[in-house]
């Protein structure tokens, strides 16, 4: 049985498919109901005003975006991010099923479709829709952000740079969230969110602290700076739109070695989305109290990997960084997207800590395959972040 209501969003560009799709799932799940687009961006329109539970797309769609972007911008919205995305493509290929995976794709299906394959696939995404922690109706991600701006209000009206600290973490936050392994849709949703959260704490400081960084070389800085987190928590598990944000909140000052507070836990013991967002908090708190650049940063904190901060996660933080600064020259790429000339801003490292190639490297064909071939054993973390060609740029 499929959960009710739920609808099917289609999106194809030759219409025999939509067609043959449409009667497809009419006769195997006749209570769904179903819409169809033609394009990514027609798609991307229904997709915001309808809020399907599934989205069935073809890879390769007309226009400036294709099925693997629609998917990505999906993904990376919030108060979307739990759609399920199912794409399909004729080119059922090694190279698009990653592609597929890095674009955070929750199922492929190859064309032309089976129904017995095609009923498989989706009777999986029912089950995973269904066994997703759901928000009640009064923690719906309107409402919550509707409260967090009412927040961000408060901590203005004590100190603007508050508010800006506020927003820099949310964004931070939101990049992670979109490229960490690992993070269930529900976290991929509250952790920037908590990142928003988290200045709230400040507020419990004097003005002496009130813009000193919560650490400095991977300690606290200051033994009161320890209200930070667990005041924006406490207020948290006052308000039930706010209660899941609390546990992320509590865990942020715990260090990878054990040596943080308030209960010492270490490694994986840790959360995830609390490892990602003292990572966040960190970067941001630095940049907003010094004059130093942000990969500057990044290398002063990636001087207490293992003692602060998970060390496999850090390269995801460079990576953010690297946009930033870089500005609008730079761009974050998957592997099958690299082209001959691309000039990497960032170094490609991999998950067991293998620097594969250095920032400032020219991409050539022999690279590129060469990137390919390693990351089939040993993935590279997160994105590619590089300049284009001189060309395109």
């Amino acid at each position: 049985m499929t959960p009710a209501p739920l609808s099917i969003l289609i999106v194809d560009d030759q219409p025999s498919v939509v067609a043959a799709l449409e009667a497809v799932l009419r006769e195997l799940f006749p209570e769904v109901e179903l819409l169809t687009a033609g394009s990514a961006e027609e798609a991307w329109e229904l997709v915001q005003r309808h809020r399907p539970a599934i989205v069935l797309c073809d890879i390769m769609l007309p226009g400036e975006t294709s099925g693997l972007g629609l998917c990505q911008r999906i993904k990376s919205t919030p108060e979307l991010a739990s759609t399920y995305v199912l794409l399909m493509t004729a080119f059922d290929s090694a190279e698009w099923r990653e592609a597929a995976r890095q674009h955070r794709a929750d199922a492929y299906l190859r064309k032309p479709f089976h129904v017995a394959e095609l009923q498989e696939k989706l009777e999986a995404a029912f089950l995973a829709l269904q066994s997703q922690p759901q928000f009640p109706q009064d923690l719906a991600p309107t409402a919550l952000d509707e409260l967090l701006q009412l927040l961000q209000v408060l901590m203005e009206i004590r100190s603007p740079a508050l508010r800006q600290l506020s927003g820099q973490l949310y964004h931070c936050c939101q990049w992670l969230a979109e490229y960490a392994e690992g993070l269930a849709p529900r976290e991929r949703l509250l952790l920037p969110r908590a990142g928003m959260v988290y200045p709230l704490g400040r507020l419990a400081l004097p003005d002496s602290l009130l813009h000193e960084p919560m650490t400095r070389e991977g300690h606290l800085a200051q033994e009161l700076l320890v209200q930070i987190p667990l005041t924006a928590a406490a207020v948290c598990r006052q308000h039930s739109q706010l209660l899941a944000l609390a546990p992320i909140l509590e865990a942020v000052g715990e260090n990878y070695d054990g040596t943080g507070f308030p209960r010492h836990l270490r490694a994986w013991d840790i959360p995830l989305p609390a490892r990602l967002l003292r990572l966040a908090v960190d970067f941001e708190e630095l940049l907003w109290s010094t004059s130093q650049e942000p990969l500057s940063v990044v290398a002063h904190l990636e001087r207490f990997a293992r003692q602060a901060y998970d060390p496999q996660l850090l390269p995801l933080l460079r990576q953010y960084a690297a946009l930033r600064q870089t500005g609008e020259d730079a761009r974050s790429v998957a592997l099958h997207e690299l082209q001959e000339g691309m000039r990497l801003l960032c170094d490609v490292q991999t998950r067991s800590g293998i620097k594969l190639l250095p920032s400032g490297t020219v991409l050539t064909s022999a690279l590129i395959e060469r990137l390919l071939r390693h990351h089939a054993n040993d993935p590279i973390v997160g994105v590619l972040i590089v300049q284009p060609p001189a060309e395109e740029s």
